[in-house]
Parts: C-alpha cells; structure tokens; sequence
C-alpha cells in the first residue's frame, strides 16, 4: 500500500453518511429521492472507491494512465463537491421550516388506472416491434437476449436513444396515473396487480443488454410512483432486504451482459448472475463495485484535475449549457464537437465511438472541468437546493410536472455517476414521447366525473419548499387536464 492521504474520503463517507441518515429519516419516500440517490452515488464514487484503492494498486490504472498523482487532489474535488451538495440541500431545508405552506387540494387525472396500462403496454410492443424490424426479423430476439454482441450493438447503433428507453416511457406512464390517482384514491387490488405486472415486464427489454442505463430508471419510477400514500412511512426492514439485493443485482449487471462473459454454460442473464454470484460472493461482488468503472468517475477526476487550466482549457460553459444544447444536434450534421469527446480527445487522441475509450465524468467531474471551483462549489449547492425542493413540488405537482419529477427521481443515478449531460438529453427525450403519448390518451379519455372522496392522504409532508404559496380550499375535485 502507498503513501496515500486517506483523510479527504473518510470525511466525505462521514459527513455525507450523517447527512443522509438525517435527510432521508428513513421515510420511504425520501428513501428514494433524489437528494438521498445523488449523495449514495457521491459516497461510492468519492469516498468508498478512494479508501479502497491503495489496497489495489491495479485500481490507479485509468485506461494505460497512472494517476497516482492526482489522487489527493481527486479526493479534496470529492469532499467539496460532496459538502456543498450537502450545504444546499441544508439550507433549503432549514429555510422551508419558517413556514409550513398548504397545499392544494389535489385533481384526479383525465386519464383512468386503466387507460394507463393500455398505453404502457402499447409502447412495450411497441419496442417489441421496432427490435423485430430492425433486426431483420423475429430471431434477432433470440440474439438480443443472449448478450452483448456485434450483432445487437450493430443494430442499436443505428437506432435513436428514444428507441431503446421506451420502457421508461412506458413506467412513466402508469406511475404518473398512479401517483396522481393515489393522492385522491387507493388503487384497487386490480389495478395495483396489473401496475406492478408492468413494471415486472418493462425491465425485461433494457435487461436483455443488460444495461442499466433504462433498467434503473424504470425500477425507481414504478417504486416512487406507487408512494403517493405512503411517502413519509419509515422503511420496513423488508425494504432494506430488497434494496441490499437490488443493489447486488444491479452490480453484478456489467459483468455478465455480454455474451463472452457468460460462463459456466449459463447463457442466459439470469443464469449467468446466479454463477457470477457464487464465485465471487457478496464480498467479492461488492470490491468489484467499488473498484471496477461503476466508479471509475474518481479516476476521471483524477486524471483530468491536475491537468486543467494547464494542458487542457477549462470548458467554460461548453461541458454543461454547450453539452446539452450540441446533444440536440445529430453528430453527423452538428457543426459542433461535443465537449466530452474534446476532453477525451485530449486524453487518448479520439472521442466516445465504437471501438474507442468512453469514459464518464460524474456530476462532480462536468462541474469541475467546466467552471473550475467555482462551477463545482456553486453548481452542487445548486443541485442541493433543488433536490430540497423536491418533496414539496411532486406533492403539490399538477399536469406534466408530475411525470417530470418522477422522471427527474428516475435518472438521478445516471446524472450524478454518468456523463450528467448526456443523461439530461435522454430524459428530455423521454419526458418529450411521454406527453405525446398522454396528450393522445387524455384527449381520447371521457372527462372523470366530478364529486367523489378528495381527502388528502395523510402522508403529505410538511414543512417542504413549494414553488409557490398554496392554500387548501374546499370544493370538488376536477381533473387536471392531463
């Protein structure tokens, strides 16, 4: 083991540790929000990877680059990034307790439990039919599902980002519905059991890949969608069980997807989890987390910080606003380079493609390599804040701005531990197919009737910032028109 200052990573699991326990309470819906989702991913990247790296040297290696060098410095990164994540969500908080703002009296949706799973199921054969034709037929199903391949990879490259997250699209669909709803009503047993048949099947397309990049989103919101109810309940120890398995599940994803890594004469993904797991154990399972590119974000930012501002510019806004805006542009019209493939150039002569290296930065590495400390410092406690407000807002949430918070809980993974950029175009892309489909679905629904239960659920929070002042008033409940 080197010399290496260990100080900087075990603040950041101790603070940020504390600072979870405390924000999250451990109510269920808290449990899974943004704020408490983006810290974990912080905790991992900046603060158990760093810890555990001087145990293995081979960890330093960030694709033929040492960058011992940078690991101090990579760490302090983490640590203020983390704090000022932390400090803004805080002091949101700590502001929203000065008053205790009402909310409104919540509308049923337009569209019924019912015509939801219709539309959720249409875009599920949807996706279905679209792999059937671009891969030239009912068998490419067959390769799609052994693996990783040259084959699938050929067709996927050909296709839209859209294409692929249609499952997303999908469990935005019947969470929306359901969340609106539960605020009103409980489901009934029917429509509860053929929402979680839903979720059950919409995270079999993205698994076939195993990717996670859409398996993650439509898990988290289905859970969240489905919360409505029950959001400030403290967390079952059953939930814990589930979590730690989900977690495991989710960890062993990127060593089997492919199908060379399927070993043991299992070629199903399944299968292949299941021999995974009994080789390499719960121990095993979690070092290779903790030091394989499930958090190599820290050795971005180690690499790329001591070379900022010397060997390579600062963006200067072209890793954040400029990165999303190139993003809308198909790379082969777009007179512009992406900023992340400008920084990679940098590092190892070619941008992200086919055949070439691919790193992500992080949450933490975008801000930093855009704007320097001040992008990073400010752009956390930004980030802070606005998960602060989260509570508040998807209780009092009407119209599409429901679906695009759960949206936002969906992706808050992949925005703080991917190439946050490239995470918020595919969700706007979501969100965009999502209200085509539910303007069409709500158009085509008859108005709900008028009158009927409006109590609010007990579990509404208080003392959570909302966007605007708001006042319970009485009168029937209407729809919302979306």
């Amino acid at each position: 083991m080197g010399n290496y200052d260990l100080t900087w990573p075990a603040l950041t699991l101790v603070v940020g540790g504390v600072a979870w326990f405390v924000g999250t309470g451990f109510r269920r819906g808290a449990f899974l929000s943004p704020y408490s989702l983006i810290l974990l991913i912080l905790l991992s990247v900046f603060g158990f990877r760093p810890l555990l790296m001087p145990a293995e040297p081979v960890s330093f290696d960030f694709y033929g680059h040492d960058i011992s060098n940078g690991y101090r410095l990579a760490t302090i990164i983490g640590f203020v990034g983390t704090l000022s994540f932390i400090a803004g969500y805080a002091t949101r908080r700590l502001m929203a307790r000065e008053g205790s703002p009402e909310l409104d009296r919540p509308l049923l949706p337009r569209v019924t439990p019912g015509r939801a799973a219709l539309a959720a199921w249409a875009l599920l054969a949807l996706w279905l039919g679209v792999m059937i034709v671009a891969g030239g037929g009912p068998g490419f199903l067959a390769v799609l599902f052994a693996g990783r391949s040259d084959a699938a990879n050929t067709v996927f490259a050909g296709l839209p980002a859209i294409v692929p997250a249609l499952p997303v699209v999908s469990c935005l669909m019947a969470a929306t519905v359901r969340f609106k709803t539960e605020r009103i009503r409980r489901y009934r047993p029917h429509e509860n059991m053929a929402y979680w048949i839903i979720a059950v099947v919409a995270i079999i397309p993205p698994s076939a890949l195993g990717t996670r990049r859409f398996i993650i989103p439509s898990v988290l919101i289905m859970i969240v969608g489905a919360l409505a109810r029950s959001w400030d309940r403290k967390v079952r120890p059953t939930w814990l069980i589930a979590g730690i398995a989900g977690f495991l599940i989710l960890a062993i994803v990127p060593f089997v997807r492919s199908a060379g890594s399927r070993v043991g004469g299992r070629t199903d993904l399944l299968g292949a989890m299941s021999v995974y797991f009994r080789d390499e154990g719960a121990r095993g399972t979690l070092d290779n987390f903790f030091l394989s590119y499930d958090t190599e974000m820290f050795n971005w930012v180690a690499y790329f910080a001591p070379r900022l501002g010397e060997t390579i510019p600062y963006g200067m806004g072209r890793g954040t606003a400029g990165e999303v805006l190139s993003m809308s542009i198909p790379a082969a019209v777009s007179p512009f380079e992406r900023w992340n493939d400008t920084l990679l150039t940098y590092a190892f002569g070619a941008g992200c493609g086919a055949g070439t290296v691919c790193p992500v930065p992080s949450i933490v590495g975008v801000l930093h390599s855009d704007l320097s400390w001040v992008g990073l410092t400010f752009g956390m406690a930004i980030l802070g804040v606005l998960c602060a407000n989260y509570e508040g807002r998807l209780m009092a949430s009407r119209g599409s701005y429901t679906a695009l918070l759960l949206l936002a809980t969906g992706f808050s993974i992949l925005f703080a531990r991917g190439n946050s950029m490239a995470q918020v175009w595919i969700a706007v892309q979501v969100f965009v197919a999502w209200w085509i489909v539910y303007i069409i679905v709500s158009t085509l629904a008859a108005p709900r009737a008028q009158g009927g239960s409006t109590a609010l659920p007990r579990s509404v929070p208080v003392n959570t910032s909302v966007s605007r002042p708001l006042s319970r008033h009485a009168g029937s409940s209407g729809n919302d028109g979306q």
